[in-house]
């Protein structure tokens, strides 16, 4: 008598799997960081139900999910006029358009940035307009009614400082008797642009000025990478 007998053999994943189930897991970690979830496991299956039978869901403005921290420390008014002419120095216009590529840019006006993501403008430069661009963002965020797969939530926080430098060095270079103004842009959206993306990033810009408050360095102009994580 012939019996046939099947087997069912599982083998361990190739090592070619084994990293795409880690890619995916780490991006997954990263995008809930953005979204600023504490609890992986809550985050994963509150995600899952909402991204199932159900489909995106109609999440209510929440003005608590969208922040905005704004400081500019300067103990005299000398420090907050410098801090001012810092945030309002526009990108050197060659080197933008350079940056920008194929990306076409307003020919007037003021232009501190070279390229969109999801209809979000990405910074060249952080500069006082750069800053309202973001806020009026994260206000409008707060106030808008948004059906999506999981709560949407935003963030700016931005700071700006000066400082007296008997010495300082950047680039390169090296100054004496210095004010230095440091500008910092911190931005974050998760599922506001789109339904299924999250995105942050930070910007600094330090700005050096002599004695008698002449700019003479200008550092940390240029492309920002904006990592995307997607659901």
């Amino acid at each position: 008598m012939k019996t046939d007998l099947s087997v069912r053999v599982t083998f361990p994943l190739s090592s070619r799997r084994l990293a795409g189930v880690m890619r995916w897991w780490i991006a997954l970690a990263g995008l809930l960081v953005l979204a600023g979830v504490a609890d992986p496991v809550f985050a994963r299956r509150a995600i899952t139900a909402d991204a199932g039978r159900e489909g995106p869901k109609e999440w209510p403005a929440n003005t608590n999910k969208h922040t905005v921290t704004i400081v500019r420390s300067a103990s005299e008014e000398a420090g907050r006029a410098l801090i001012a002419r810092a945030e309002g120095l526009q990108p050197d216009r060659a080197e933008l358009v350079k940056a920008a590529g194929d990306v076409p840019l307003p020919r007037e006006g003021k232009v501190w940035w070279c390229r969109e993501q999801f209809g979000i403008r990405i910074p060249y430069a952080v500069t006082g307009d750069a800053v309202t661009y973001y806020t009026g963002l994260v206000v409008g965020y707060g106030k808008a009614r948004m059906k999506r797969y999981a709560e949407p939530s935003s963030a700016l926080k931005y700071t700006a400082a000066v400082k007296r430098q008997d010495r300082f060095e950047l680039d390169g270079k090296t100054w004496q008797n210095v004010d230095v103004v440091t500008l910092k842009l911190e931005f974050r959206q998760s599922f506001c642009a789109s339904g299924t993306e999250a995105f942050g990033f930070t910007k600094e810009r330090t700005v050096v000025f002599d004695a008698q408050g002449k700019v003479l360095h200008v550092s940390g102009d240029g492309v920002t990478d904006v990592p995307v994580m997607a659901i």
